[in-house]
């Protein structure tokens, strides 16, 4: 046996000996390779020989792009997790970014009516656009004892580990609206390109020539990626020009209040800049809508005759053409994914939904 074989078997022995130590606990993320390399003084390829036994031994589980996590051995459900472990009520936990008028409130309604259906209740937190309280309310609704859990993450390029450590015990979790690239969890979602590339389709059918594309910073939500994919996409298949983005800052607030004058005066600056130029808005989110309009009285152009405006979501009677998400029909799928992983039944692991076109 060669040096490189007891060094590798030395890395090994000294990770798994951590491991049952409780220094790396089940669901823990371990050091980068590199910081592994690092520590032992070692090559890359011999750390990854000893966790590639590892993983054998199914002592770890390797993700792609996010790390090396302690794999958990107990069968993870609700009531195991919590001193009540005779609950009168199978339950499923609920954690939601935020809901409005415009979006929201129906999903919630409806996954809560369709988990009573099924013989659930349901506990519902939110999460206000905070991670740290999105980990907060997990580990509380898990301190609950649910069976199952429904997730609406936060906007942001990161990779929640308390979702993560779940996920990697196989405890049953369903996401909305957003999905984690590279991470094998079941979701639902709105179809957010082809909803998109149906409102360049109707600024097209509308006569407009020149449009732009209004969004939240992106920051690796995927809802918003796909959004901003569908608008070129469609532009290109439509022969539209498409101006440069207008990007606006994110508003977190929860309660209603006016604009934020930082994102009236950047949008009215746009419409100054392309006036005469741009004939249509597609707008990603109808939270961005109230500075919009609020730009354009100030710049003086008439939304819907000097320029149309589209957008994803909207309350009802809103007087703009925008697509609605089907809340419905994303609620009754994500509480048949979920019960299809609490029964231990296959179902596929991705639903897209289609968005319905309401003219204004």
């Amino acid at each position: 046996m060669g040096r490189n074989d007891f060094l590798y078997l030395q890395v090994y022995n000294d990770l798994k000996d951590r491991i049952a130590a409780g220094v790396y606990q089940e669901g823990d993320r371990l050091p980068s390779d590199q910081e592994l390399k690092e520590e032992f003084g070692v090559s890359i390829i011999t750390i990854r020989k000893a966790l590639d036994i590892l993983k054998e031994e199914d002592t770890i589980q390797r993700i792609p792009g996010v790390g090396t996590f302690v794999k958990e051995h107990s069968q993870p459900n609700g009531g195991e997790q919590c001193a009540n472990k005779d609950k009168q009520f199978k339950t499923i936990g609920i954690v939601l970014e935020h809901i409005s008028s415009s979006y929201g409130l129906d999903l919630l309604y409806r996954i809560d009516q369709k988990a009573e259906e099924m013989g659930y209740k349901t506990i519902t937190r939110f999460s206000y656009y905070d991670r740290d309280k999105e980990d907060e309310e997990i580990d509380f609704l898990i301190s609950e004892g649910i069976d199952g859990l429904i997730v609406m993450p936060c906007h942001g390029t990161y990779y929640n580990l308390k979702l993560l450590k779940l996920i990697i015990e196989e405890f049953p979790i369903v996401l909305i609206d957003k999905k984690l690239d590279g991470i094998p969890v079941p979701s639902v979602r709105t179809d957010n390109k082809q909803a998109i590339k149906d409102l360049v389709g109707y600024l097209k059918s509308q006569g407009c020539a020149k449009i732009a594309f209004v969004s939240p910073q992106i920051v690796g939500t995927s809802s918003l990626q796909e959004r901003r994919d569908g608008f070129y996409e469609a532009a290109s298949e439509h022969n539209i020009e498409a101006l440069p983005e207008c990007t606006l800052d994110f508003d977190e607030e929860i309660f209603s209040h006016p604009p934020r004058e930082d994102n009236i005066h950047r949008v009215a600056e746009y419409m100054l800049k392309h006036r005469g130029r741009l004939d249509g808005i597609v707008c990603a989110e109808f939270s961005l809508m109230p500075p919009i309009l609020e730009a354009a009285r100030r710049a003086s152009l008439e939304l819907g005759r000097d320029v149309k405006i589209c957008c994803v979501d909207g309350p009802m009677g809103l007087p703009y053409t925008h697509m609605k998400q089907n809340e419905i029909a994303m609620a009754d799928k994500a509480v048949d994914l979920l019960l299809a992983q609490i029964n231990k039944t296959c179902m596929e692991t991705e639903i897209m939904v289609p968005a319905i076109l309401v003219e204004g």
